[in-house]
């Protein structure tokens, strides 16, 4: 197996740049053969104009999780940021073994690359089959290419991406596979082989194809950090295990965990969301909450709930102790949670809990092992295994029984009904089906990331239900409009809003303010992008202070808007100016993501202050209730008013300079902190210089999360249930949203990447994939 290990043969849980994956010399040797004989076998048949052939063999051999050995031949070696990255040409060490090994590695680093090549090479042949040429380098994806269609002209970084095969989306990606990056003068790459193990004998190891054997080789195991980014150009090294054939970038983990965070500090994927969001609370259980969870997968969702859930009792079956190892070595699973762990068959357990009189046993049981092409199963479909589940929850009223189904969900859902209309002979539970809201377009099946949810009772899901359920009676809200709702209002214009002269007494402000913060950092002054830049006037009670008639006008017209279309303000306890934004966008400026809000805002207000014929593009749109995006009218003067929690996106500046003030409200203080603030209610913000006033005129204030020892909140509550109707089935669709603090303070080790690069760094080397909706317009 070929694992990153550190000098002394330490596990080095940080993410590794380059030159400590460990492969032996007789591994090498063996690869490199595999692959020339890859290569010949292609070329062959590539040469002879077989490109059926070539493809045949490039996806099976893909199938058989070559990309991923080959990725690693790849990164084993050090590369020399400063030349081009090519590989090192002096060991550290000095001895002839060392500079044996140095040239071994370096030849089968090479090997690597030019069999990756050629794989691309059969996918960019079989697009141009389908008149599609590659034109240019992409200016979004490090290594990305663009291709145009040869009849129709269309451009495309993703040609004909739904109808392809995911061996080929694999095979096109190679070439973000194998571009490395620089930060901080580290190498880095877009997916970093940590652990990879092919087959479970040594002798099945290393094989580059498919020897017999169907594709999609599920004996494949790998740990990879895989490094996103969002349209904001925020940056993340998530690290995920893999079991069977990796797919690419898209790849749904067995558990996926920010390198930067301890283990079950956030959680990142929608599904173990929902299983934490979901599960038993300390508000619903007077007693130690005791959870079940079925599927170690990395040791996150275990490790979330062990450090949100006082007093929590947690016990976790898992069939494979390579699962346990890997998420010990690889993820610093803490010694408590592995405690909890039992190396058992799920079927088997589940009937001795019964057998026993284990009956009533769990507040919260979770079912979390799908594999990596996200089916349930076999051995677990079927009716004993879930009248099982069902009989040993416990008889609180909000006991909950959590399914993974993934793709499975038509027949999970029948054995889960089933379970529930049969216990001990009459109906006693109710069942509901959950999938993602989804905020943008995935590329991935419809079912994929579904959950089928079980209680005892009745049960109805709503946002104020949630709420009550975690939070208590007395939880706080921000009072926004749910986001389904959201697209369907409108957009107010108020034309000539501002006078000219009113505009510049605004840009006035700004400048100065711009002026007197000159070369010093200072969070009131925040570059986007180099051709976007955000001031916040709000900072230091700025904008009160200097434009008070301008403040006071705004605040009456937007009550007067509200109250005539909307009413948020009538279900809230405090309406107040959250942020003001003096917004700075030059040319290639935009705010590009369509599913673009203002979280936990009421009302946003854009005003524009730029002349008409000051810069050219820059159209603000809004997605309306049909899905479309409609272009606004925005004049010079000109206010829209509309609803934050509605899409909007700011087209690409083509020329010129575009300035606009935005103003968000909220149900909270006016903030005086130098950005953004996300300390929504009576949550306190240390950086806000009112904020101890405001804590003495509403002493309920709280603290940060962290700080509250007996208990930590969930870093996330739900904001939006939208009904979907299915055929004969109901699903329904949740929207989680971020809150508070994301920090846990606990008695585990440092983060696996303790000495990474700054996350701020990463998006001058990377820009791959990933969602946002933390940015305001």
């Amino acid at each position: 197996a070929i694992g990153r290990e550190g000098e002394d043969g330490e596990d080095n849980m940080m993410f590794l740049t380059t030159g400590d994956l460990d492969i032996s010399s007789s591994q090498s040797t063996r690869l490199c053969s595999q692959a020339e004989l890859l290569r010949t076998r292609l070329h062959e048949n590539i040469g002879n104009g077989d490109l059926t052939s070539a493809l045949e063999i490039s996806e099976k051999s893909i199938g058989n999780d070559c990309i991923v050995a080959l990725l690693a031949m790849v990164q084993c070696v050090d590369r020399d940021a400063d030349n081009d990255f090519r590989p090192l040409a002096t060991s550290r060490d000095h001895d002839d073994d060392a500079a044996h090994r140095l040239a071994s590695n370096n030849h089968m680093a090479d090997v690597a690359l030019l069999t990756l090549s050629d794989l691309y090479t059969v996918g960019e042949l079989f697009l141009k089959s389908q008149g599609w040429s590659p034109i240019d380098q992409s200016s979004s994806v490090s290594g990305g290419i663009v291709y145009e269609h040869d009849e129709t002209g269309e451009v495309s970084e993703e040609p004909n991406y739904e109808n392809l095969t995911w061996q080929m989306k694999l095979m096109l990606s190679i070439p973000i596979l194998i571009e490395p990056g620089c930060v901080d003068g580290q190498v880095v790459w877009a997916a970093a082989v940590v652990h990879y193990q092919h087959g479970t004998h040594t002798e099945d190891q290393f094989d580059l194809e498919c020897c017999g054997r169907p594709v999609g080789n599920a004996s494949c195991v790998s740990v990879i950090d895989v490094l996103k980014s969002d349209e904001d150009g925020q940056s993340a090294r998530l690290r995920g295990t893999y079991h069977g054939c990796w797919r690419g970038l898209y790849a749904e983990a067995m558990g996926e965990m920010d390198v930067t965070h301890n283990i079950g500090q956030v959680l990142e994927s929608w599904t173990e969301t929902t299983l934490a969001g979901l599960s038993v609370t300390n508000k619903q259980s007077s007693s130690n909450a005791r959870i079940l969870i079925i599927g170690l997968g990395c040791g996150q969702l275990a490790s979330f709930l062990q450090n949100h859930v006082t007093n929590v009792e947690l016990q976790i079956v898992e069939t494979s102790q390579s699962t346990v190892d890997i998420a010990v070595k690889y993820y610093q699973l803490h010694p408590s949670v592995l405690d909890c762990v039992s190396i058992l068959d799920p079927t088997e357990y589940v009937k001795r809990q019964c057998l026993e009189g284990q009956a009533g046993d769990f507040d919260t049981i979770i079912v979390n092992v799908c594999s990596i092409d996200d089916t349930f199963p076999s051995l677990l479909m079927n009716g004993e295994f879930f009248h099982g589940l069902v009989s040993i929850l416990s008889n609180h009223p909000t006991a909950t029984l959590l399914v993974n189904s993934g793709v499975n969900v038509d027949a999970v859902s029948l054995l889960v009904g089933d379970a529930c209309m049969h216990i001990h002979g009459h109906r006693s539970g109710h069942m509901l089906v959950l999938r993602e809201y989804l905020l943008r377009d995935h590329t991935v099946s419809d079912n994929e990331g579904v959950i089928v949810a079980a209680r005892r009772r009745e049960w109805s899901l709503t946002v104020d239900d949630w709420q009550r359920e975690h939070n208590g009676e007395d939880a706080q809200s921000s009072g926004s409009m749910d986001v389904a709702t959201a697209q369907r209002t409108q957009v107010v214009r108020l034309e000539k809003f501002l006078s000219s002269e009113d505009i510049e007494m605004i840009h006035a402000v700004a400048k100065a303010e711009i002026a007197s913060i000159g070369e010093a950092t200072d969070g009131a002054l925040e570059a986007h992008t180099d051709s976007w830049k955000v001031l916040y006037l709000q900072n230091n009670n700025i904008f009160q202070r200097k434009l008070p008639a301008i403040r006071q006008r705004i605040l009456d017209t937007i009550r007067q808007v509200d109250k005539n279309n909307w009413c948020l303000f009538d279900n809230v306890d405090h309406v107040n100016i959250r942020v003001v934004e003096y917004h700075q966008m030059d040319k290639f400026g935009a705010l590009a993501d369509p599913k673009h809000y203002d979280l936990n805002s009421l009302l946003t207000m854009d005003i524009m202050l730029s002349e008409d014929e000051a810069f050219e593009g820059g159209d603000l749109q809004t997605e309306e209730a049909d899905g479309t995006l409609k272009k606004h009218e925005f004049k010079h003067g000109d206010a829209l008013v509309f609803v934050s929690h509605k899409y909007h996106c700011v087209g690409s500046v083509t020329s010129g300079r575009r300035n606009v003030m935005v103003l968000e409200l909220w149900n909270g203080p006016e903030r005086q902190c130098p950005h953004r603030c996300e300390r929504f209610g009576n949550e306190i913000c240390t950086r806000d210089p009112a904020q101890n006033l405001y804590t003495l005129q509403h002493p309920n204030s709280k603290q940060s999360d962290h700080y509250n020892a007996s208990s930590i909140p969930l870093p996330f509550r739900l904001g939006a249930v939208s009904i979907c109707k299915e055929d004969s089935r109901k699903t329904l669709e949740l929207l989680w949203e971020p809150c508070g603090s994301t920090e846990v303070v606990t008695n585990e080790p440092a983060s696996v990447n303790e000495e990474q690069p700054k996350d701020a760094a990463l998006s001058d080397a990377f820009a791959c994939f990933g969602d946002s909706d933390s940015d305001s317009e």
